[in-house]
């Protein structure tokens, strides 16, 4: 009897057993940036880097998991030059258990992505992405289980379903990307069916903000139980505090071009291996503090030499910062449409505010700065357009998340407001703009084929492909000023509503 109490007394006393503790380290939006760079507010401090990263994922010793939220490469020479090449070697150097694919993958094409997730040796995922057949897309996977400290994890990869502005038909042709919601509910029953008792979703959908009108992260978290952890992509947001959504859900992003790296904690509990706590934080990339992998150093200077010594040559001098600024007129965005305007000889020039992709710092103007401006490979196109498709260019424009850019044209608008009347004046040439005249527009391939909405572009009268890219027009434009100075700002003036 009293051998019994003591048995009992002990179990009542004994401790419980420990969590098991995984670190789930996660990237999204890398575009190319796989080199440590000057720091944007500490210039003489070097910032990120996939190296900075291997380094720091390697002083982690207990179990892990490396993730990335897509948009890999299309962004800097290093990547865009190499299709996505030096990329994919700093995944398979690093060891990522799984990447998903996000809408930039297919800049250059689905076929060109077949061959670029053949050199990735990680699993690659989109679980809503269907050819024409109606089967999952030959070059994806819908998911993994993978087992990590004795425990079983599902996880699976969504893309965007707004495909269809945001790549080239041609490039997506035959393509099907189904509704996220939809889908994730049949992967996570999926995953449970084979075992997985921690389920995580690698998503390149973003993370919906005020007024936005998606279904992104956010929406997942909400209409699918069963999710532990949202590693997102796709919006460039810095979530340095995650979001705790609804179903216990932690939705986590990491930025955008590897200044910075998630790392999560999942605390598992050891009896029903269900995920009991998590928690989140954003580690800056600073080469001096976390250190550099010499393997993965190794492998990003022999791309940055090997582009290096085109793109670092100069072309002009800027005495002045060019900045830009998604939500109103930017010194950016006005010398870009004013040297489109004058090179192309049009009444006036858009370019999407999404589509401009840093800044041109003050001093030498090279190659490179200019094609991290414009690392796209867009055309110029030359559009013969009626008055009243023109303001509906504008008029759609000036409504969006990352307001237009424009050259040849005074705008005055509300925003926010409904659509149809967010224009209270426009002058093109000094005059009103006229419903029943033509004009001349010079923008981008991107736009012409519908990116971003601009479906009013379909109306024109006459279209002429230029075959020029858009950043080889401002290599032109830099080098005939010499010096590059920002055009007083003023064109787009916002009224209040």
């Amino acid at each position: 009897m009293k051998l019994v109490l003591l048995l009992v007394l002990f179990a009542v006393s004994a401790p419980a057993a420990e969590p098991i503790k995984i670190r789930v380290y996660h990237t999204n939006d890398i575009h190319g940036w796989i080199m440590a760079r000057p720091d944007k507010f500490q210039p003489n401090r070097m910032i990120g880097g996939a190296a900075a990263l291997a380094s720091l994922i390697s002083r982690e010793a207990g179990p892990k998991l490396v993730l990335d939220g897509g948009d890999w490469w299309q962004g800097t020479p290093e990547g865009s030059l190499t299709k996505g090449a030096a990329v994919a070697d700093v995944f398979n150097a690093i060891g990522y258990d799984a990447v998903v694919i996000g809408n930039h993958e297919y800049d250059s094409g689905a076929e060109e992505l077949r061959g670029l997730v053949a050199k990735i040796k990680v699993p690659v995922l989109s679980a809503n992405t269907y050819g024409a057949d109606g089967k999952l897309a030959p070059w994806v996977r819908p998911w993994i289980v993978k087992q990590v400290a004795g425990v079983k994890i599902g996880i699976f990869g969504l893309t965007t379903t707004n495909m269809r502005r945001l790549a080239f038909p041609k490039n997506i042709a035959g393509l099907d990307f189904r509704r996220e919601v939809d889908v994730a509910r049949e992967c996570v029953k999926a995953l449970k069916k084979e075992g997985a008792t921690v389920i995580i979703a690698v998503t390149h959908i973003g993370l919906e903000q005020e007024n936005q009108k998606f279904e992104g992260d956010q929406t997942l978290a909400r209409e699918v139980p069963g999710i532990d952890l949202i590693v997102g992509g796709h919006s460039h947001t810095f979530l340095t505090r995650a979001i705790r959504g609804e179903n216990g859900t932690l939705i986590v992003q990491a930025g955008s071009y590897l200044v910075k790296a998630g790392r999560t904690t999942l605390e598992i509990d050891p009896k029903t291996e269900a995920v009991t706590a998590s928690s989140d934080e954003l580690i800056d990339l600073w080469p001096d503090r976390v250190g550099e992998d010499p393997a993965v150093k190794k492998i990003v200077d022999g791309y940055i030499e090997s582009v290096g010594k085109i793109f670092e040559t100069v072309i002009a001098t800027a005495p002045a910062a060019m900045g830009r600024d998604s939500e109103h007129e930017s010194a950016m965005g006005d010398w870009m449409t004013d040297c489109y305007r004058e090179l192309m000889g049009v009444d006036a020039a858009l370019q999407n505010g999404g589509g401009i992709r840093s800044e041109l710092a003050a001093g030498p103007v090279t190659l490179r700065s200019l094609f991290n401006v414009m690392p796209f490979d867009n055309s110029l196109v030359k559009l013969v357009l009626k008055g009243s498709d023109l303001r509906a260019a504008f008029e759609h424009g000036v409504g969006l998340e990352r307001i237009v850019q424009e050259s040849g044209a005074n705008i005055e608008y509300k925003r926010p407001a409904p659509a149809g009347t967010r224009l209270a004046s426009i002058t093109v040439g000094g005059a009103p703009l006229d419903d029943a005249k033509t004009y001349t527009l010079g923008t981008l391939d991107f736009l012409t084929n519908g990116g971003d909405g601009y479906s009013m572009f379909d109306r024109f009268v006459s279209s002429e492909a230029t075959g020029a890219l858009a950043r080889d027009l401002l290599n032109e434009c830099a080098r005939k000023q010499g010096t590059v100075v920002a055009p007083a700002i003023g064109r787009l003036k916002q009224r209040e509503n």
